[in-house]
């Protein structure tokens, strides 16, 4: 049996906490009405409004040039998206590139199970815009990274990072979901990474399926409503920052690969290895979060930790409404830092 964890004081903050825990990312919007002329994109009037169809652009020819723009299709849609305010439904398809959403504002995109190989949506350089007010609808199918840096106001419906090396630009396997510096009020309904890869200098930089992070400048106001980690090579979640929510996680299978050329992590002692010891669930200077069920099956698992409760304030704890050990291994065990401040409500081992 797992150790139960000492449970900190100072339990009246989760009251105040009450209503955000009961929110649930939302995609709905009222409709408005649309009155930017859209006739100059326009290539085949034979679809509807919004279709991305109607502006030349298919899985099949995004990277191909628009007549009218002398942009790539992709390009030139996502620039009609901005410009008008409308929303754009992508058809199903492999695009084979990657989805590229830095420094962008105001936009409504929707996909059905639309595959690419990165989404991105950053600021980049300091001079650049900061991306902001983005919805995207519908389901994602990535199979490299989904990656958000200094993104504001960015809510994201459905997205399932697998692997296939023939459809990754970079002929890797998937590298996880991102969530880094300067972050604020990031919303994702469902979020799935199936095989988080390691093994070689290619993956120096992948450390968690969902690594939420970010040095100084750590995000906030994070929500998943529900996140399927399937395997990961390396560590389940590293999370860092402050008022992040997280309603359900499962965990089948983590640790199972190699920290060969792997690079430290963000507010990590990285002199002592602890980036290298793979962890199904990792809180580090975490500051009045909740995740409110976690499942960690360790009976395919590698790792050393089932869960990591790392640096902490006693006066913003954070916390765990319900966790799960299933086929509960007892050389994979619970570690916690002499200052973590983590309140876990009910534990139970299978």
């Amino acid at each position: 049996m797992k150790n139960y964890l000492i449970i900190v004081l100072l339990i009246s903050f989760i009251s105040c906490k009450k209503d955000k825990k009961n929110e649930t990312p939302s995609l709905k919007e009222e409709p408005k009405e649309i009155t930017f002329d859209e006739s100059k994109y326009v290539l085949d009037s034979t679809f509807a409004i919004g279709d991305a169809r109607r502006y030349g652009l298919t899985a099949e020819n995004a990277k191909s040039s628009h007549p009218t723009s002398g942009k790539n299709r992709m390009t030139t849609v996502i620039d009609l998206a901005e410009e008008s305010g409308m929303e754009i439904n992508f058809p199903s398809g492999y695009y084979g590139m990657n989805l590229t959403l830095d420094n962008r504002k105001n936009l409504k995109l929707r996909f059905n199970n639309s595959e690419f190989s990165n989404v991105s949506i950053s600021q980049g350089a300091k001079e650049n815009s900061i991306p902001e007010n983005i919805t995207l609808k519908g389901t994602l199918n990535l199979y490299g990274r989904l990656g958000l840096t200094e993104a504001k106001n960015i809510s994201i419906d459905s997205v399932i990072l697998k692997t296939d090396t023939a459809k990754n630009l970079y002929k890797m396997r998937n590298t996880g979901c991102h969530i880094y510096h300067g972050c604020d009020n990031i919303k994702i309904n469902y979020l799935e990474v199936q095989d988080l890869g390691s093994g070689s200098e290619k993956y120096k930089y992948t450390h968690a399926a969902l690594a939420i992070d970010g040095w100084n400048n750590n995000p906030q106001n994070v929500t998943i409503n529900k996140l399927y980690i399937k395997s990961t090579d390396r560590h389940g979640i590293y999370l860092t920052g402050s008022d992040h929510i997280i309603k359900e996680v499962v965990i089948d299978k983590f640790g199972v690969g190699s920290a060969k050329e792997m690079d430290g992590m963000q507010d990590a002692d990285n002199k002592k290895g602890e980036h290298k010891e793979f962890t199904a669930l990792w809180l580090n200077k975490c500051y009045d979060c909740y995740i409110e069920k976690i499942t960690i099956n360790e009976k395919d698992s590698k790792g050393k930790y089932t869960a990591f409760f790392d640096y902490g304030d006693e006066s913003r704890p954070s916390e765990i409404d319900q966790m799960i050990i299933l086929n509960d291994n007892p050389s994979i065990k619970i570690k916690k830092d002499s200052n973590a401040r983590v309140v876990v409500n009910e534990m139970s081992n299978n």
